[in-house]
């Protein structure tokens, strides 16, 4: 198996492919993509779609395939944390068919979510089941937590989302004590940390105190964050992070850039420490993921007429 994720570690676009990249138009990008890892799935939606809808769309169902395959080659006590990695996605997804349930329904729910096997559902269900009945059919098999237990209690949208990334917080920390690799573990519990540290920021914005800011987060150890909960103001709280993390950033906008770049960056670093083990099964996971990030934020703003190669370039997180 490591092997072959080694292999498929090869192919990913390095920051010399990315510099092309940042010189092509959308139709050139989808083209140059044909030519690799993504031809299968270009050519099957080619005939569709085209632009950066091709685009996003042969990057999710690529991604889907990709961590699919690792599944069938995975051995039986790696496959339950490559499930377990890969429900986030499936937790995105949900969360947007539930705020879909919660709007007018104008938009066709095909272009807003990536439908993939494990959620559980097909459009005909989701158009037909109420929110309530999705939520009650939020249930995975291969799953030591209940979800619906941890969820059922909460009521609005906002409240059931901060409940999903809990359960799965508290998912991947038990899948993480269970394996024997310690950079997984660190892994683990540095994406919590990051996420709590966007969140912190987001809702101290907007002036939510510190008792309710410590509810919504999903991290086990929030004391490091407490000087940035208990910052005066956003400002405060800004320069408490940027002192904390290495980040940069004027605004809020732009540190919480900074802020996902240093996560992923590190989540890249501390993976790849372990060449033959577990982790680098995940790092590579992360990797493809940037990429597919990378890759439909290049097609985007190429869309929307962004046309600086500096300003795309700052916003991509480079391997």
């Amino acid at each position: 198996m490591y092997a072959r994720v080694s292999a498929k570690k090869a192919k990913l676009y390095d920051e010399k492919d990315y510099s092309r990249f940042l010189k092509m138009e959308v139709n050139e990008i989808s083209r140059k993509m044909e030519e690799g890892a993504y031809s299968k799935e270009i050519n099957q939606l080619g005939s569709e779609t085209s632009g950066a809808d091709l685009i996003e769309k042969s990057l999710n169902k690529n991604l889907t395939n990709t961590f699919q395959q690792l599944l069938k080659i995975s051995s039986p006590d790696v496959k339950p944390i490559i499930k377990t990695y890969i429900r986030r996605f499936d937790l995105i997804e949900l969360k947007k068919i539930l705020r879909w349930k919660e709007s007018s329904q104008e938009d066709d729910i095909r272009n807003i979510i990536n439908l993939t096997d494990t959620i559980g559902l097909t459009f005909e269900e989701i158009g037909e089941k109420t929110r309530g009945e999705i939520i009650e059919s939020i249930s995975f098999e291969d799953s030591e937590i209940d979800y619906f237990s941890e969820i059922e209690d909460c009521g609005s949208q906002q409240e059931l989302e901060i409940c999903l990334d809990k359960a799965y917080s508290k998912e991947m920390r038990k899948v993480a004590s269970n394996t024997r690799s310690k950079e997984f573990q660190d892994y683990v519990k540095d994406e919590q940390f990051y996420h709590d540290l966007k969140l912190a920021l987001r809702l101290k914005k907007y002036g939510v105190e510190k008792e309710k800011i410590l509810e919504k987060m999903v991290s086990e150890n929030q004391d490091r964050l407490i000087d940035v909960l208990e910052s005066e103001n956003l400002q405060v709280a800004i320069k408490r992070v940027k002192e904390l993390t290495g980040t940069t950033g004027e605004n809020l906008e732009e540190l919480e850039h900074s802020i996902e770049q240093k996560r992923l960056n590190k989540a890249l670093s501390t993976l790849y420490r372990e060449p033959l083990g577990l982790s680098s099964v995940i790092g590579y996971m992360v990797a493809k993921t940037i990429e597919v990030e990378n890759l439909r934020m290049i097609a985007r703003a190429k869309e929307t007429g962004i046309q600086n190669r500096d300003t795309i370039k700052g916003n991509l997180v480079m391997p």
